[in-house]
């Protein structure tokens, strides 16, 4: 018994992810699609696999080229633009005709224990399919009162429908003989070059030529990943969030871009937030943000149907408070906000002292050109900086707009000089002081945000659990092609 995955296809619904990668290798739950079918096959035992290639097939060739725990064999498909996956299949008629062999399309994550449970099938010729669910973008199958299956097809009705094919198909050596030859007579003699391999499967059904039974692996997960809704439904299945948020005790939820974006409050924000509180989790928020205070926090968050206090909002300015006073620094000027300003005053520092020991500088939506100046004057003389955090720019209804990264690149292209020490995420020490007065446990606490390199980041550094949502920042896309991985990725809070 050998493999054979048709990997040919182009992916155009994934794009930008495939422009320049076959869809079977975009990653879902940290793992390329193919990578599921290849550890489902070495489960069941199966040593030897064919992989079919057109676009991007070179990238392909390339991962798997450095396995080699099962034997690969890569087929080309040049025509792929005008041809479909029969004709791929075709193509590996040499190699596969006459033997025993299990075929799938390679969009699909799937459970590694699915191959197995078709090979282990009764039957010789079985296609495996889910009874649980209806799916119209998904072949169907229907059966006859033996038993066999008696078509397939995309087109069959729900009530008509035993159930979803998940393009996972068992052939035994005859099976695969009279599959061939009724392939071949549609390529070669009717010079059809774009149907699917499912044509020939109907086709023979229809004419009782090929006995198949159906194997139900319903409770088992897969998803045929065709667009981004797909790939986001992977994600959470294959990530097995539902399962772990059980076992989660707290959750440290970013703010901006992940209970609202600038003053546009992210739709089902508050009831995923009451749910998880309802569920007794211990819920904090976090925000780089310094132009605010915490109270300020307490009442937007309230006015927006979330109910916190002030203990259980963490900001940028709290780690650095704690440097500040573990140096024993009494004399700083401030580059900031009244908020910034009243919040340090009310620790105890000097804000606006002639000879300041350091330049705070923080998300200043009050910034003059005075206050550039005079922050400037006290840099130039040689006083150190200290940055609340490092974003460049804050999410806001109208786009990205200038946040502290920014005012921080100026001053550093004026004086010359950059922080000698940032606060905020990702760094860890914002959250230790909270960990450490609730007695967090890391391994079950969840930070969300949609920042891959700070709140993301961030949870790496603190080994939490990390989640991604998309409602804000970062992308589908730049997580494709980032190092920072996230352990779950969600559209929005909304979808928990």
């Amino acid at each position: 018994m050998i493999g054979v995955i048709l990997a040919a296809g182009v992916g155009s619904r994934l794009r930008p992810m495939t422009n320049n990668k076959p869809k079977c290798l975009v990653t879902t739950a940290g793992k390329p699609i193919l990578q599921y079918q290849i550890d489902a096959y070495k489960e069941a035992g199966i040593d030897e696999l064919i992989i079919i290639v057109g676009y991007e097939g070179g990238a392909i060739r390339e991962y798997c080229k450095h396995i080699k725990d099962i034997k690969i064999q890569i087929i080309e498909n040049r025509d792929y633009e005008i041809t479909n996956n029969m004709y791929s299949l075709h193509l590996a008629k040499e190699l596969a005709a006459g033997k025993s062999f299990i075929l799938n399309n390679a969009d699909l994550s799937i459970d590694s224990s699915i191959v197995k449970r078709l090979l282990e099938h009764e039957a010789e010729n079985a296609i495996a399919v889910d009874r649980s669910l209806f799916n119209e973008e998904s072949m169907k199958v229907t059966v006859r009162d033996s038993g066999t299956i008696s078509n397939i097809s995309k087109k069959i009705l729900e009530h008509e429908s035993y159930a979803c094919s998940i393009d996972f198909y068992k052939f035994s050596k005859e099976a695969s003989t009279i599959f061939f030859n009724e392939i071949n007579r549609i390529i070669e003699e009717e010079k059809n070059l774009k149907d699917w391999t499912e044509v020939a499967m109907q086709r023979l059904f229809q004419a009782e030529k090929l006995d198949f039974w159906a194997c139900d692996i319903s409770g088992l997960d897969w998803v045929e990943v065709d667009n981004y809704d797909d790939l986001a439904l992977s994600d959470r299945k294959f990530s097995k969030l539902d399962d772990k948020l059980k076992d989660i005790e707290s959750i440290l939820f970013d703010l901006d871009g992940t209970v609202y974006v600038g003053n546009q409050v992210i739709t089902g924000a508050s009831q995923a937030i009451a749910m998880l509180q309802a569920k007794g989790k211990n819920i904090y928020f976090l925000s780089n943000n310094s132009s605010k205070s915490k109270l300020d926090y307490v009442e937007r968050l309230k006015n927006i149907g979330i109910e916190c206090s002030a203990s259980q909002i963490v900001l940028s300015t709290d780690g650095l408070i704690s440097h500040l006073a573990h140096e024993r620094v009494d004399n700083i000027h401030v580059l900031g906000t009244n908020s910034l300003k009243k919040t340090l005053l009310d620790e105890g520092f000097q804000i606006d002292s002639a000879k300041p020991e350091y330049v705070v500088v923080g998300y200043d939506t009050e910034l003059s050109y005075q206050k550039l100046i005079t922050a400037c004057k006290y840099i130039n003389e040689g006083t150190d900086i200290l940055a609340t955090h490092c974003d460049v720019f804050c999410p806001s209804e109208h786009g990205p707009i200038p946040d502290i990264g920014a005012t921080l690149e100026m001053i550093r292209l004026t004086t010359g000089k950059s922080p000698k020490k940032i606060f905020g995420k990702p760094a860890s020490e914002m959250v230790e002081p909270l960990i450490k007065a609730f007695k967090l446990d890391p391994n079950k606490t969840l930070i969300v945000g949609d920042r891959l390199h700070t709140d993301i980041l961030m949870s790496k550094n603190l080994s939490c659990y990390g989640m991604l949502v998309l409602s804000g920042e970062s992308t589908r896309d730049q997580l494709e092609n980032s190092d920072i991985k996230p352990d779950f990725v969600l559209n929005s809070i909304a979808d928990l």
